[in-house]
Protein backbone atom coordinates (compact mmCIF):
# COMPACT_ATOMS: atom_id res chain seq x y z
CA UNK A 1 0.00 0.00 0.00
CA UNK A 2 1.34 3.04 -1.00
CA UNK A 3 1.04 5.95 1.37
CA UNK A 4 -1.15 8.06 -0.47
CA UNK A 5 -3.31 5.35 -1.81
CA UNK A 6 -3.82 1.48 -2.72
CA UNK A 7 -3.60 0.33 -5.98
CA UNK A 8 -6.21 -2.23 -6.79
CA UNK A 9 -5.19 -4.68 -9.27
CA UNK A 10 -5.53 -7.82 -7.93
CA UNK A 11 -9.07 -9.85 -7.59
CA UNK A 12 -8.11 -10.37 -3.73
CA UNK A 13 -7.63 -6.77 -3.33
CA UNK A 14 -10.76 -5.73 -5.25
CA UNK A 15 -12.75 -8.16 -3.38
CA UNK A 16 -11.63 -6.70 0.01
CA UNK A 17 -12.64 -3.00 -1.43
CA UNK A 18 -16.15 -4.24 -2.35
CA UNK A 19 -16.30 -6.25 0.98
CA UNK A 20 -15.39 -2.04 2.48
CA UNK A 21 -17.29 -0.22 0.12
CA UNK A 22 -20.86 -2.57 1.09
CA UNK A 23 -20.02 -1.10 4.76
CA UNK A 24 -20.16 2.52 3.80
CA UNK A 25 -23.25 5.07 3.15
CA UNK A 26 -21.09 7.54 0.86
CA UNK A 27 -17.99 7.61 -1.42
CA UNK A 28 -16.23 9.77 -3.58
CA UNK A 29 -15.74 8.82 -7.03
CA UNK A 30 -13.06 9.81 -10.09
CA UNK A 31 -12.59 8.34 -13.47
CA UNK A 32 -9.82 8.41 -16.15
CA UNK A 33 -10.14 7.75 -19.24
CA UNK A 34 -7.96 7.89 -22.74
CA UNK A 35 -10.09 9.94 -25.12
CA UNK A 36 -6.98 12.09 -25.68
CA UNK A 37 -5.00 9.18 -27.07
CA UNK A 38 -7.54 6.30 -28.35
CA UNK A 39 -9.97 6.08 -31.08
CA UNK A 40 -12.36 3.63 -28.84
CA UNK A 41 -12.43 5.32 -25.39
CA UNK A 42 -12.39 3.51 -22.26
CA UNK A 43 -11.95 4.14 -18.60
CA UNK A 44 -8.45 3.57 -17.58
CA UNK A 45 -8.35 4.14 -13.71
CA UNK A 46 -11.24 4.73 -11.09
CA UNK A 47 -10.59 6.61 -8.09
CA UNK A 48 -12.27 6.09 -4.92
CA UNK A 49 -12.11 7.91 -1.55
CA UNK A 50 -13.59 5.32 1.13
CA UNK A 51 -13.44 6.17 4.90
CA UNK A 52 -10.91 8.26 4.96
CA UNK A 53 -8.71 5.82 2.37
CA UNK A 54 -7.98 6.02 -1.52
CA UNK A 55 -8.19 3.31 -3.40
CA UNK A 56 -6.96 3.72 -7.35
CA UNK A 57 -8.85 0.75 -9.63
CA UNK A 58 -7.15 -0.52 -12.26
CA UNK A 59 -9.83 -1.55 -15.07
CA UNK A 60 -6.99 -2.34 -17.36
CA UNK A 61 -5.57 -5.66 -15.27
CA UNK A 62 -7.96 -8.30 -16.21
CA UNK A 63 -9.87 -8.08 -13.52
CA UNK A 64 -13.86 -8.96 -13.38
CA UNK A 65 -15.48 -5.43 -12.02
CA UNK A 66 -19.40 -6.44 -12.32
CA UNK A 67 -19.56 -6.93 -8.14
CA UNK A 68 -17.43 -4.18 -7.37
CA UNK A 69 -19.68 -1.90 -9.89
CA UNK A 70 -22.42 -3.14 -8.50
CA UNK A 71 -21.52 -2.05 -5.25
CA UNK A 72 -20.87 1.47 -6.32
CA UNK A 73 -24.28 1.54 -7.96
CA UNK A 74 -25.53 1.34 -4.36
CA UNK A 75 -24.32 3.95 -2.67
CA UNK A 76 -24.41 7.86 -2.56
CA UNK A 77 -21.40 8.81 -4.80
CA UNK A 78 -20.07 11.89 -4.69
CA UNK A 79 -18.62 13.61 -8.14
CA UNK A 80 -16.88 16.77 -9.09
CA UNK A 81 -18.38 17.27 -12.58
CA UNK A 82 -19.50 14.36 -12.90
CA UNK A 83 -21.47 14.41 -15.86
CA UNK A 84 -18.21 12.43 -17.91
CA UNK A 85 -17.35 10.26 -15.36
CA UNK A 86 -20.73 8.89 -15.11
CA UNK A 87 -21.45 8.06 -18.79
CA UNK A 88 -18.07 6.57 -19.48
CA UNK A 89 -18.57 4.69 -16.63
CA UNK A 90 -21.67 3.72 -18.14
CA UNK A 91 -20.02 2.89 -21.36
CA UNK A 92 -17.56 1.19 -20.40
CA UNK A 93 -18.99 -1.06 -17.63
CA UNK A 94 -23.18 -0.20 -18.38
CA UNK A 95 -23.10 1.27 -14.58
CA UNK A 96 -26.28 3.02 -13.33
CA UNK A 97 -26.58 4.81 -10.14
CA UNK A 98 -29.26 3.39 -8.26
CA UNK A 99 -28.89 6.21 -5.14
CA UNK A 100 -28.19 9.95 -5.39
CA UNK A 101 -25.19 11.84 -6.07
CA UNK A 102 -24.09 14.97 -4.74
CA UNK A 103 -21.81 16.77 -7.32
CA UNK A 104 -19.64 19.29 -5.61
CA UNK A 105 -18.98 21.38 -9.09
CA UNK A 106 -23.10 21.90 -9.67
CA UNK A 107 -22.91 22.63 -5.69
CA UNK A 108 -20.78 25.36 -6.45
CA UNK A 109 -22.69 26.83 -9.03
CA UNK A 110 -25.76 26.83 -7.13
CA UNK A 111 -23.83 28.69 -4.43
CA UNK A 112 -23.27 31.58 -6.27
CA UNK A 113 -18.98 30.64 -6.80
CA UNK A 114 -17.68 32.30 -10.15
CA UNK A 115 -14.59 30.04 -10.31
CA UNK A 116 -16.28 26.20 -9.74
CA UNK A 117 -13.11 23.81 -10.64
CA UNK A 118 -11.75 21.69 -8.02
CA UNK A 119 -8.32 23.33 -7.47
CA UNK A 120 -10.02 27.21 -7.27
CA UNK A 121 -12.95 25.06 -4.46
CA UNK A 122 -10.23 23.60 -2.63
CA UNK A 123 -7.73 26.93 -2.56
CA UNK A 124 -10.83 29.61 -1.89
CA UNK A 125 -12.75 27.25 1.01
CA UNK A 126 -9.66 25.27 2.94
CA UNK A 127 -6.52 27.52 0.98
CA UNK A 128 -4.97 23.72 -0.28
CA UNK A 129 -3.19 23.98 -3.64
CA UNK A 130 -3.57 20.64 -5.75
CA UNK A 131 -0.78 19.83 -7.80
CA UNK A 132 -0.92 21.02 -12.24
CA UNK A 133 -3.40 18.45 -13.97
CA UNK A 134 -2.79 15.77 -15.83
CA UNK A 135 -5.29 15.58 -18.39
CA UNK A 136 -3.82 14.56 -21.48
CA UNK A 137 -2.20 12.03 -20.20
CA UNK A 138 -2.37 8.43 -21.47
CA UNK A 139 -3.85 7.02 -18.98
CA UNK A 140 -4.10 3.30 -20.92
CA UNK A 141 -0.18 3.30 -20.54
CA UNK A 142 1.28 0.66 -17.59
CA UNK A 143 2.65 0.97 -15.51
CA UNK A 144 1.33 4.44 -14.46
CA UNK A 145 4.02 6.23 -12.26
CA UNK A 146 3.94 7.66 -9.03
CA UNK A 147 3.36 10.92 -9.95
CA UNK A 148 0.15 10.35 -11.80
CA UNK A 149 -1.15 8.04 -9.52
CA UNK A 150 -1.12 11.25 -6.95
CA UNK A 151 -2.12 12.91 -8.76
CA UNK A 152 -5.17 10.87 -9.13
CA UNK A 153 -5.46 10.58 -5.66
CA UNK A 154 -5.92 13.85 -5.28
CA UNK A 155 -8.78 14.17 -7.27
CA UNK A 156 -10.97 12.30 -4.95
CA UNK A 157 -9.25 12.94 -1.62
CA UNK A 158 -10.68 16.23 0.17
CA UNK A 159 -14.45 15.43 -1.87
CA UNK A 160 -15.74 14.10 0.99
CA UNK A 161 -14.68 17.66 3.09
CA UNK A 162 -15.93 20.00 0.33
CA UNK A 163 -19.26 18.02 0.07
CA UNK A 164 -19.94 18.65 3.65
CA UNK A 165 -18.71 22.16 3.28
CA UNK A 166 -21.43 23.08 -0.12
CA UNK A 167 -23.56 20.95 1.67
CA UNK A 168 -24.15 22.70 4.55
CA UNK A 169 -24.36 26.02 2.46
CA UNK A 170 -26.68 24.70 0.26
CA UNK A 171 -28.91 24.08 3.24
CA UNK A 172 -28.62 27.46 5.13
CA UNK A 173 -29.48 29.23 1.64
CA UNK A 174 -32.45 26.54 0.99
CA UNK A 175 -31.19 24.96 -2.41
CA UNK A 176 -30.53 21.77 -1.34
CA UNK A 177 -33.16 20.63 -3.90
CA UNK A 178 -32.49 22.53 -6.27
CA UNK A 179 -28.90 20.74 -6.07
CA UNK A 180 -31.11 17.59 -5.81
CA UNK A 181 -32.75 18.70 -9.39
CA UNK A 182 -29.58 19.62 -11.38
CA UNK A 183 -27.62 16.09 -9.98
CA UNK A 184 -30.67 14.16 -10.92
CA UNK A 185 -30.86 16.03 -14.21
CA UNK A 186 -27.12 15.58 -14.89
CA UNK A 187 -27.17 11.50 -14.04
CA UNK A 188 -30.30 11.28 -16.30
CA UNK A 189 -28.64 12.68 -19.31
CA UNK A 190 -25.64 10.69 -18.69
CA UNK A 191 -27.55 7.50 -19.28
CA UNK A 192 -29.24 8.57 -22.73
CA UNK A 193 -28.06 7.11 -25.53
CA UNK A 194 -26.40 8.97 -28.21
CA UNK A 195 -29.00 9.61 -30.91
CA UNK A 196 -27.63 7.94 -34.42
CA UNK A 197 -25.88 10.08 -36.22
CA UNK A 198 -26.72 12.52 -38.95
CA UNK A 199 -24.76 10.79 -41.85
CA UNK A 200 -24.86 13.97 -43.78
CA UNK A 201 -24.22 16.65 -41.01
CA UNK A 202 -21.84 14.55 -39.42
CA UNK A 203 -18.79 15.32 -41.79
CA UNK A 204 -20.22 19.28 -41.86
CA UNK A 205 -17.42 20.50 -39.64
CA UNK A 206 -17.00 23.63 -38.87
CA UNK A 207 -15.74 26.18 -41.28
CA UNK A 208 -17.57 24.34 -43.94
CA UNK A 209 -20.91 26.23 -44.02
CA UNK A 210 -19.66 28.86 -47.12
CA UNK A 211 -18.20 26.13 -49.25
CA UNK A 212 -19.59 25.24 -52.50
CA UNK A 213 -20.73 22.14 -53.17
CA UNK A 214 -17.89 20.29 -55.22
CA UNK A 215 -15.64 21.56 -52.37
CA UNK A 216 -18.04 19.98 -49.70
CA UNK A 217 -17.31 16.66 -51.78
CA UNK A 218 -13.48 16.70 -51.19
CA UNK A 219 -14.47 17.59 -46.85
CA UNK A 220 -16.81 15.21 -46.94
CA UNK A 221 -14.89 12.36 -48.78
CA UNK A 222 -12.06 13.19 -46.94
CA UNK A 223 -13.69 13.22 -43.38
CA UNK A 224 -14.54 9.23 -43.71
CA UNK A 225 -10.90 8.99 -44.87
CA UNK A 226 -9.96 10.62 -41.49
CA UNK A 227 -12.39 8.51 -39.74
CA UNK A 228 -11.40 5.09 -40.98
CA UNK A 229 -7.55 6.20 -40.53
CA UNK A 230 -8.22 6.65 -36.67
CA UNK A 231 -9.87 3.62 -36.06
CA UNK A 232 -7.52 1.86 -37.93
CA UNK A 233 -4.52 3.45 -35.68
CA UNK A 234 -6.99 3.06 -32.68
CA UNK A 235 -6.33 7.46 -32.55
CA UNK A 236 -8.61 10.31 -32.06
CA UNK A 237 -8.92 11.93 -35.32
CA UNK A 238 -7.91 15.42 -34.45
CA UNK A 239 -4.09 13.46 -34.13
CA UNK A 240 -4.77 12.24 -37.50
CA UNK A 241 -5.66 15.90 -39.19
CA UNK A 242 -7.28 18.60 -37.20
CA UNK A 243 -10.35 20.09 -38.96
CA UNK A 244 -8.34 23.36 -40.48
CA UNK A 245 -6.12 21.06 -42.19
CA UNK A 246 -8.41 18.64 -43.53
CA UNK A 247 -10.20 21.38 -45.02
CA UNK A 248 -7.16 23.55 -46.36
CA UNK A 249 -6.19 20.45 -47.90
CA UNK A 250 -9.64 19.41 -49.49
CA UNK A 251 -10.33 23.20 -50.92
CA UNK A 252 -6.28 22.86 -51.98
CA UNK A 253 -7.07 19.33 -53.85
CA UNK A 254 -10.37 20.78 -55.22
CA UNK A 255 -8.52 23.57 -57.40
CA UNK A 256 -5.02 21.29 -58.16
CA UNK A 257 -7.01 18.51 -59.29
CA UNK A 258 -3.70 18.00 -61.39
CA UNK A 259 -0.95 18.48 -59.20
CA UNK A 260 1.30 16.54 -57.50
CA UNK A 261 0.14 15.88 -53.28
CA UNK A 262 3.14 17.01 -52.17
CA UNK A 263 3.23 20.33 -53.98
CA UNK A 264 0.24 21.66 -52.00
CA UNK A 265 -0.35 21.91 -48.00
CA UNK A 266 2.14 20.51 -45.56
CA UNK A 267 1.01 17.28 -44.45
CA UNK A 268 1.68 15.46 -40.81
CA UNK A 269 4.81 13.50 -41.30
CA UNK A 270 3.22 10.28 -40.39
CA UNK A 271 1.37 10.14 -43.46
CA UNK A 272 3.61 8.23 -45.47
CA UNK A 273 3.69 4.93 -47.35
CA UNK A 274 -0.45 3.09 -47.07
CA UNK A 275 -1.72 6.20 -45.45
CA UNK A 276 -0.83 8.58 -48.10
CA UNK A 277 -1.80 5.73 -50.62
CA UNK A 278 -5.36 6.00 -48.97
CA UNK A 279 -5.20 9.45 -49.03
CA UNK A 280 -4.25 9.81 -52.57
CA UNK A 281 -7.32 7.19 -53.87
CA UNK A 282 -9.68 9.04 -51.39
CA UNK A 283 -8.67 12.53 -53.13
CA UNK A 284 -9.15 10.71 -56.52
CA UNK A 285 -12.72 9.51 -55.50
CA UNK A 286 -13.93 12.62 -54.77
CA UNK A 287 -12.51 14.61 -57.88
CA UNK A 288 -14.15 11.61 -60.24
CA UNK A 289 -17.47 12.16 -58.35
CA UNK A 290 -20.43 12.79 -60.51
CA UNK A 291 -22.30 16.49 -60.13
CA UNK A 292 -25.69 14.81 -59.02
CA UNK A 293 -23.71 13.39 -56.04
CA UNK A 294 -21.98 16.16 -54.73
CA UNK A 295 -23.56 17.46 -51.25
CA UNK A 296 -25.97 20.36 -51.32
CA UNK A 297 -25.17 23.59 -49.08
CA UNK A 298 -26.76 23.68 -46.10
CA UNK A 299 -29.59 26.76 -46.01
CA UNK A 300 -30.63 28.51 -42.94
CA UNK A 301 -34.33 27.42 -41.53
CA UNK A 302 -37.26 29.70 -43.22
CA UNK A 303 -40.03 28.84 -41.53
CA UNK A 304 -39.17 28.75 -38.12
CA UNK A 305 -36.42 29.83 -35.73
CA UNK A 306 -34.04 31.71 -35.41
CA UNK A 307 -36.01 35.35 -37.12
CA UNK A 308 -35.95 38.53 -35.83
CA UNK A 309 -38.61 38.23 -33.27
CA UNK A 310 -37.04 34.87 -32.33
CA UNK A 311 -33.93 36.25 -31.24
CA UNK A 312 -35.25 39.62 -29.94
CA UNK A 313 -37.60 37.32 -27.16
CA UNK A 314 -34.42 35.52 -26.48
CA UNK A 315 -32.39 38.49 -25.45
CA UNK A 316 -35.25 40.09 -23.72
CA UNK A 317 -35.46 36.60 -21.80
CA UNK A 318 -32.22 36.36 -21.20
CA UNK A 319 -31.37 39.87 -19.68
CA UNK A 320 -34.61 39.59 -17.59
CA UNK A 321 -32.93 36.21 -16.27
CA UNK A 322 -29.62 38.16 -15.79
CA UNK A 323 -31.50 40.58 -13.34
CA UNK A 324 -32.96 37.41 -11.60
CA UNK A 325 -29.50 35.73 -11.79
CA UNK A 326 -27.51 38.96 -10.20
CA UNK A 327 -30.11 39.41 -7.32
CA UNK A 328 -29.86 35.21 -6.29
CA UNK A 329 -26.02 35.84 -6.73
CA UNK A 330 -26.04 32.79 -9.39
CA UNK A 331 -24.52 33.11 -12.81
CA UNK A 332 -26.99 33.51 -15.57
CA UNK A 333 -26.48 30.26 -17.24
CA UNK A 334 -27.16 28.02 -13.94
CA UNK A 335 -30.81 30.22 -13.62
CA UNK A 336 -31.34 29.30 -17.56
CA UNK A 337 -29.30 28.05 -20.01
CA UNK A 338 -29.32 29.34 -23.62
CA UNK A 339 -31.08 26.60 -24.67
CA UNK A 340 -33.81 26.80 -22.13
CA UNK A 341 -34.27 30.12 -23.54
CA UNK A 342 -34.38 29.20 -26.96
CA UNK A 343 -37.12 26.83 -25.77
CA UNK A 344 -39.18 29.21 -23.78
CA UNK A 345 -38.93 31.77 -26.76
CA UNK A 346 -39.97 29.14 -29.38
CA UNK A 347 -42.39 26.80 -27.63
CA UNK A 348 -44.31 30.18 -25.32
CA UNK A 349 -45.19 27.87 -22.24
CA UNK A 350 -49.05 29.02 -20.56
CA UNK A 351 -48.07 27.56 -17.10
CA UNK A 352 -44.99 26.00 -15.44
CA UNK A 353 -45.59 22.38 -16.22
CA UNK A 354 -45.49 23.56 -19.81
CA UNK A 355 -42.24 26.05 -18.72
CA UNK A 356 -40.96 22.62 -17.11
CA UNK A 357 -41.75 20.30 -20.31
CA UNK A 358 -39.46 23.26 -22.56
CA UNK A 359 -36.54 21.90 -20.11
CA UNK A 360 -36.06 23.84 -16.83
CA UNK A 361 -36.17 22.64 -13.27
CA UNK A 362 -38.39 22.60 -11.46
CA UNK A 363 -36.68 25.13 -9.33
CA UNK A 364 -35.71 27.26 -12.03
CA UNK A 365 -39.68 27.11 -13.40
CA UNK A 366 -40.63 28.27 -9.95
CA UNK A 367 -38.08 31.07 -10.11
CA UNK A 368 -38.90 31.64 -14.17
CA UNK A 369 -42.16 31.51 -14.32
CA UNK A 370 -42.85 35.19 -13.45
CA UNK A 371 -40.60 36.44 -15.91
CA UNK A 372 -41.88 34.39 -18.74
CA UNK A 373 -45.73 35.13 -17.75
CA UNK A 374 -44.97 38.53 -17.39
CA UNK A 375 -43.03 39.18 -20.68
CA UNK A 376 -44.88 36.43 -23.26
CA UNK A 377 -48.53 36.89 -21.70
CA UNK A 378 -48.99 40.26 -21.16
Amino acid sequence: MHEEFEYIDTAQKLASLTAQIDRQDRLAVDVEADSFHHYYEKVCLIQLAVNGCIYLIDPLAGLDLSTFIDALAHRVLIFHDGGYDLRMLRQSFAFEPRRPVFDTMLAAQLLGYREFGLAALLRKLFDLDLPKTHQKANWSCRPLDNKLLSYAANDVKYLHRLTDELESRLRELGRLSWHEQTCGAMVRAAQVEKPAADGDRQWRIKGTRPLKRRQLAYVRRLWHWRQQEAERADLPPFKIIGNVQLIELAMWAESHTKAALHKGPRLPRHFVGDRLERLQAAIRQAAELPEPQWPETLRRRTNGPPGPEFCRTVDTLKEQCRSKAEELGIEPFVLAPRSTLSSIAQRKPRDEAELIAAGAMQWQAGLLWPIVSRFLHT
